[in-house]
């Protein structure tokens, strides 16, 4: 039976429920800057890229910058964020540039099913941190997860199952903080936290078993993936496109067969053809456990007709969440272009060219063909210019696929290394 802890303790994180805070998370190796009202928080100061700033009271403005490896800064969001009362707003920033934006309340009337707020977390936090060795750790994150007032965020379920070091520990744990999760569709990301495949498989046992005896069978869990490994393995091995394609419809017509948005990904980029992919992905959505993620699946389109049609598709089909807002992303237009690039082809020092050409590719409005963003990375004659500027283009880029293009700018095999692997480190593109 879930115990309580003291009166004083209950009392304490009750006041302190009450802070309002603004949280931001950041995905990726990426550096960022947060301004609120005028203050500068970096990325790289805060333990797992994770800035939390408290006691805020209603409106506040707050920006959010990418830095890029040359010191350049892209404006990600703008925003005026109005806290009330044990209000926490989180904002999280993906590896791609995209924003989440997630609002909470301090769960200060007992009972509630609100994630505690952030102050009150940390005192948590620091408590089973603060003890030595890892029985000791044990026995008060078990404490914690015994207590029925308390309410967490998957997120924060992690990061104190993450100062256990035995998978043992952590399947109890995590078994145990299931009753105390705000947000159990999100559940299903904890699964990493275990590294043996037989935990994992017992996790994924005990919570389907619990969902179906409390009569909630509209949780989804991904499919493990020595499961997934044997699927792909059997859409793989057929010998043709269109065997592949009726090999794959048949696994996401299987409603029993549920997977994360980066499984879908990797089984349909084994069909080739829009049409093909377009058919696939949209079968797929009802499998899917991490909706939040759908967007990554326009990646495995190359026209705009194509991505466009998904994109209907996922908003009249009941399939977009509150946060969803994919936007189809166009070119400029041959006339705009070419006002462009003349105004950088007409700066007379290399330097103001190659700051004219990098303040183009910073821009969040400006979006180029690649044969587009060729033709301005190719007024610039230096090699490592060159590298620069078509390391910066890849996030406005539209038809991302013909990327590959760009490297028969460089003269040499380094340069062309160079910018494979910086794709491949940053965007996992591998097209």
């Amino acid at each position: 039976m879930k115990k309580f802890f003291s009166i004083i303790i209950c009392g304490f994180f009750a006041v302190s429920a009450y802070s309002q805070s603004l949280r931001v998370s950041f995905n990726g190796n990426h550096d960022f800057q947060v301004i609120v009202d005028g203050k500068t928080y970096n990325s790289g100061n805060y333990v797992d890229n994770d800035i939390v700033v408290n006691n805020l009271t209603g409106k506040h403005s707050v920006t959010v910058y990418r830095t890029n490896r040359n010191g350049r800064s892209k404006k990600l969001y703008s925003s005026t964020v109005n806290l009330s009362t044990g209000q926490e707003v989180h904002l999280t920033v993906n590896n791609d540039g995209s924003i989440d934006r997630e609002e909470t309340s301090a769960n200060t009337a007992y009972g509630s099913s609100t994630p505690m707020s952030q102050t009150s977390f940390n005192e948590l936090y620091r408590t089973v941190n603060n003890k030595w060795g890892q029985p000791s750790k044990m026995s008060a994150a078990r404490d914690i997860f015994n207590t029925s007032t308390y309410y967490f965020s998957t997120d924060q379920v992690r990061q104190i199952i993450e100062l256990l070091n035995s998978d043992a520990h952590r399947l109890e744990l995590l078994k145990l903080s299931y009753d105390n999760v705000s947000d159990p569709d999100n559940y299903y990301r904890l699964q990493d936290l275990l590294r043996s495949q037989a935990s994992r498989n017992e996790l994924d046992t005990y919570i389907r078993d619990k969902n179906y005896n409390n009569s909630n069978n509209g949780y989804k869990v991904a499919m493990n993936s020595t499961t997934f490994n044997q699927l792909y393995r059997d859409v793989s091995n057929q010998t043709t496109t269109s065997r592949r394609l009726s090999a794959a419809t048949r696994v996401f017509n299987t409603t029993a067969n549920y997977f994360t948005v980066s499984q879908v990904n990797e089984l349909i980029s084994l069909v080739t053809g829009d049409n093909n992919r377009l058919q696939l992905a949209k079968l797929a959505l009802d499998n899917i456990v991490d909706n939040e993620n759908i967007t990554q699946l326009f990646n495995l389109l190359t026209s705009q007709s194509a991505k466009q049609d998904l994109d209907e598709y996922i908003r009249n089909n009941g399939f977009a969440t509150s946060d969803y807002n994919y936007t189809i992303r166009a070119a400029m237009t041959e006339t705009e272009f070419t006002n462009l690039y003349n105004t950088i082809r007409k700066k007379w020092l290399p330097l103001t060219k190659y700051s004219a050409a990098a303040d183009a590719f910073n821009s969040t409005t400006y979006y180029f063909t690649t044969s587009q963003a060729k033709q301005i990375i190719a007024l610039l004659s230096s090699e490592s210019n060159r590298l620069d500027l078509a390391k910066l283009a890849f996030d406005n880029i539209v038809d991302q696929q013909n990327f590959r293009q760009l490297y028969d700018l460089f003269a040499t095999q380094a340069s062309k290394d160079a910018l494979d692997e910086y794709l491949r480190n940053n965007y996992n593109y591998q097209k």
